[in-house]
C-alpha cells in the first residue's frame, strides 16, 4: 500500500502492473476499499498501469467529516494529475462508476476512456440504502458484515455457487470499517445526486456494464446513462448480479482490454 496527498486529503492505493503500460484509475463501491480490484488488477497488469485507491471517506484513505460527489470527482482528476499523466482511462464499480462519471463531466479532457460497471445516473440516496428501505430494514442497527447478508438477494446471479459467495464474502471481511459517523458521511456525499443533466459534456469514449441479476443497480440503470453519453456502447453480461466483477472477472478483464486497446469498435 502506498499513499499520496491530492486536493487536500492522503489517499491510500495499490498499483499492478508496468508504469510504463497505458495508466487505468480505479475507483470501488459503497463501504467498500481498493482490494475489489485484486483479481482484476492482476488479469489486466500486462497491459495496464492500473492505479486502485481508496476513494475519500473509505479504507485506508482520509475521511472527512463532510463531503460531495464533485469532490470525489476532483479526488481523482487530482490522482491523475499527480501520477503525471495528461489524461488517463478510468473505471469504477458501482459507487465508484458515479465518481468516475463526475470526474469526465468536471473535466472531459483529462480522461481518455472511461469504463462504469454496474452504474446508474441518479438516486435520491445510495442504492444499498434504497433496497434496505424497500425490505423494511433499518440500516443503523447493522455492521457490515450483517449489511452484505441483507442485500445477498440483489448481489448475484442465481447460478453464481455458494463457494465462490463464501470467498467474497472473506474479502470483504478485509474491508476496514467505517464507523457510524464515517458511514453517515458516506450517505449524505450521495444524497438526490444527479449526473443526468451534465452526462452529455462526456467526450471519452465509454463502455457501460450492467449485469442481468443485479438488484441495486439493474441493467435499465445502465442503459439510461449509456443514452445520455455521447460515445457510448452498453452491454449486459449475463452471468452475474451487482457482484460481476467477481462473478465474471475473466469476461471483464478480457473486454475491459479490447476496449482500452481499441480493438472493441463497437463506439468509435
Amino acid at each position: 500500500m502506498a499513499r499520496i496527498h491530492v486536493n487536500g486529503i492522503d489517499i491510500a492505493y495499490d498499483t499492478y502492473g508496468q508504469s510504463s503500460n497505458p495508466p487505468l484509475f480505479a475507483a470501488h463501491g459503497l463501504y467498500g476499499s481498493r482490494i475489489i480490484f485484486r483479481s482484476l488488477g492482476k488479469a489486466i497488469q500486462d497491459k495496464f498501469y492500473v492505479v486502485a485507491y481508496d476513494v475519500r471517506g473509505h479504507g485506508e484513505s482520509e475521511k472527512p467529516p463532510e463531503y460531495t460527489l464533485a469532490d470525489h470527482g476532483h479526488d481523482l482528476l487530482a490522482l491523475i494529475e499527480a501520477f503525471g499523466c495528461e489524461k488517463a482511462s478510468a473505471m469504477g464499480y458501482s459507487m465508484g462508476s458515479y465518481i468516475v462519471l463526475q470526474a469526465a463531466v468536471l473535466n472531459p479532457e483529462r480522461i481518455d476512456r472511461l469504463v462504469p460497471i454496474v452504474t446508474k445516473g441518479h438516486g435520491k440516496t445510495s442504492s444499498v440504502l434504497r433496497y434496505l428501505a424497500s425490505k423494511g430494514v433499518d440500516p443503523s442497527k447493522l455492521d457490515y458484515n450483517q449489511m452484505l447478508v441483507e442485500v445477498q438477494g440483489a448481489l448475484w446471479c442465481p447460478d453464481t455457487p455458494q463457494t465462490l459467495r463464501d470467498q467474497v464474502f472473506a474479502a470483504e471481511a478485509e474491508v476496514p470499517k467505517l464507523t457510524p459517523q464515517e458511514t453517515a458521511a458516506v450517505d449524505k456525499s450521495l444524497l438526490n445526486f444527479d449526473l443526468r443533466p451534465d452526462l452529455h459534456k462526456i467526450t471519452a469514449p465509454t463502455l457501460i456494464i450492467s449485469a442481468k441479476y443485479d438488484g441495486l443497480n439493474p441493467p435499465d440503470a445502465g442503459q439510461e446513462v449509456a443514452d445520455l453519453i455521447p460515445h457510448s456502447a452498453f452491454e449486459v453480461f449475463d452471468k452475474s448480479g451487482h457482484m460481476l466483477i467477481y462473478e465474471e472477472t475473466e469476461r471483464l478483464a478480457r473486454r475491459i482490454c479490447e476496449f482500452l486497446t481499441g480493438e472493441f469498435k463497437a463506439i468509435e
